[in-house]
C-alpha cells in the first residue's frame, strides 16, 4: 500500500479512499434522522446509481480503495480483529457481544460493522427491539473526508462530534495502521473534549493550514492542532475561520470555500469575501515554539496575508438568494482532481454557470465514463455529476473523498 502523501488541496490525485453507500443509508425512519444526522431519508437504488457516476470518474484518473474491502483485510488479521471489535464494543457499551463477533468471517463482519448489527430475540436485550439494531449503522460513512485526514506524511484520525460516527474514526484508524502502516495522530488520546473532523481540515501548503471551527471541530481541537505543531515544527501556520452553527450547510469549512487550483478558489461570499461578518477569521503563527494569534478582517484578505493570491468563483453566482439556496445543497463543496480539474454535482447550475465564465470546461461524468470525454485533453474542467439524492445527505464531492496521495506542486 502506498505511503501518505498529502501537501495540498491541489496536488494530481493519485490515491483516494471512498465508500460506496449502501444498506446502512436505508435504516433510518423519519424518527431517527436527525439522530443519524441527516434532514431526510435517502432512496438506495437512486444513491448508488449517481454515486456510481462519481465513483468511475474518480477510478478513471486515480487509484481508488474501498473502505468496506480495507476493513475486510484489517478483519483478515488476527489481533487486529480482536483489537477492533473490543475497542468498538467497549466505546459502545456493548462488550456482551464478542464471543458473537469475533468470530464471525472477516467479510461478514465487515458487513455489519458498516451496515449495523441486527436485534435478535430472545439473545438481545430488549430495549433494541425498537431500534432493530443492537450495533447502529454507520449512515454517514460514505462521507469518508470526516473520520480521518491525510496530513502530510501521517494521519489524523479524528475526535468525532457525536457519537454516531465514533465507530467511523475506529475503523479508519485500524486502515492505516494495518495496510498502510503510518504515523497516526489522535486527539482523543490527549483530550476527551477535544473534536475535529475532516470537513474543516483543508491543507493549504507544506507549512499552511486552513482549519473551519464550528459546529463538528471546536476549539479544544484547534488548541490540540496548534500544540502538536508546535511541538514538532518550527514554522507553521494555521488560518482559522469561525462558522455559522444554524444550519446543517455550514457544518465545516469546505461547505463554504474550496481550492480550486493554485490561484482559484470557489466561496460562499456572505462569509469567505465579506468583512465584519459577526464571523472570527485568525491566523495562527507557530515558530519555533513561539505561538502568536492575529485577527484577520475576513477570511478571503487571510489568505493574501498568508501568499495566497486567489480569485474567488461565487457558490451561486452574483444573488445572495441563489447563492445561499445551492451553497445548502454543496455548491461550494467541489473536489480538486489537480489543479484547475474539479468535481462537484450538476444541480447547482448558477455556480457551474460562474466556472464555466471562469474558464473550466463543462464535463458531464456520464461523458467521461462512456468514454466520450478524455480528461487529460482539457486545461481546466469540472465535472458534473447528476445528483438528487446525495446532496439531500448534506455532503458534496470533497465530503465523499479522503485523499491520500497527491503529487507535490511547485509553488
Amino acid at each position: 500500500m502506498k505511503s501518505i502523501d498529502i501537501n495540498s488541496e491541489i496536488g494530481r490525485l493519485k490515491a483516494v479512499i471512498l465508500h460506496t453507500p449502501g444498506r446502512e443509508i436505508e435504516q433510518m425512519t423519519p424518527e431517527t434522522t436527525s439522530h443519524a444526522l441527516y434532514s431526510d431519508l435517502l432512496n438506495l437504488n437512486i444513491a448508488q446509481k449517481e454515486y456510481s457516476f462519481f465513483e468511475r470518474v474518480l477510478s478513471s484518473w486515480c487509484e481508488t480503495y474501498q473502505v468496506k474491502d480495507l476493513l475486510q483485510q484489517v478483519l483478515e488479521i488476527q489481533h487486529a480483529k480482536i483489537e477492533l471489535v473490543k475497542t468498538i464494543l467497549q466505546r459502545e457499551k456493548k462488550e456482551y457481544l464478542y464471543l458473537e463477533l469475533v468470530d464471525l468471517p472477516a467479510d461478514v463482519l465487515a458487513g455489519f460493522l458498516i451496515e449495523g448489527y441486527p436485534f435478535i430475540e430472545g439473545k438481545h436485550p430488549e430495549e433494541f427491539r425498537k431500534r432493530r439494531f443492537v450495533l447502529e449503522p454507520l449512515y454517514n460513512l460514505f462521507f469518508t473526508r470526516d473520520a480521518s485526514s491525510s496530513l502530510y506524511s501521517s494521519v489524523f484520525i479524528h475526535a468525532m462530534r457525536t457519537e454516531v460516527r465514533d465507530r467511523e474514526s475506529f475503523i479508519m484508524e485500524s486502515i492505516f495502521k494495518y495496510i498502510f502502516g503510518v504515523e497516526i495522530i489522535n486527539p482523543k488520546l490527549i483530550s476527551d473534549t477535544a473534536s475535529t473532523e475532516g470537513g474543516d481540515m483543508l491543507i493549504a501548503k507544506d507549512d499552511i493550514l486552513f482549519i473551519g471551527n464550528g459546529l463538528r471541530t471546536n476549539k479544544k481541537g484547534i488548541e490540540f492542532m496548534t500544540n502538536y505543531f508546535a511541538a514538532r515544527k518550527p514554522k507553521q501556520k494555521i488560518l482559522v475561520q469561525e462558522l455559522p452553527q444554524t444550519l446543517d450547510s455550514y457544518i465545516h469549512l469546505d461547505m463554504v470555500f474550496n481550492f480550486l487550483g493554485r490561484n482559484e478558489c470557489i466561496a460562499f461570499e456572505p462569509l469567505i469575501c465579506k468583512a465584519n461578518t459577526g464571523f472570527n477569521t485568525t491566523i495562527i503563527e507557530i515558530d519555533n515554539g513561539n505561538v502568536t494569534y492575529k485577527e484577520q478582517k475576513s477570511f478571503l484578505e487571510a489568505t493574501k496575508t498568508l501568499g495566497f493570491d486567489l480569485k474567488p468563483i461565487s457558490c451561486g453566482g452574483s444573488d445572495e438568494w441563489t447563492q445561499r439556496r445551492e451553497q445548502w445543497h454543496s455548491g461550494a463543496n467541489f473536489f480538486c482532481m489537480g489543479d484547475g480539474k474539479i468535481i462537484g454535482y450538476a444541480r447547482n447550475t448558477n455556480t457551474i454557470e460562474e466556472l464555466s465564465k471562469n474558464g473550466f470546461d463543462v464535463i458531464k461524468a456520464e461523458d467521461v465514463v462512456s468514454g466520450k470525454e478524455d480528461l487529460l485533453s482539457h486545461d481546466k474542467f469540472v465535472v458534473t455529476v447528476e445528483a438528487s439524492e446525495l446532496p439531500r445527505g448534506c455532503g458534496g464531492a470533497r465530503c465523499m473523498t479522503m485523499p491520500v496521495v497527491r503529487e507535490k506542486v511547485n509553488w
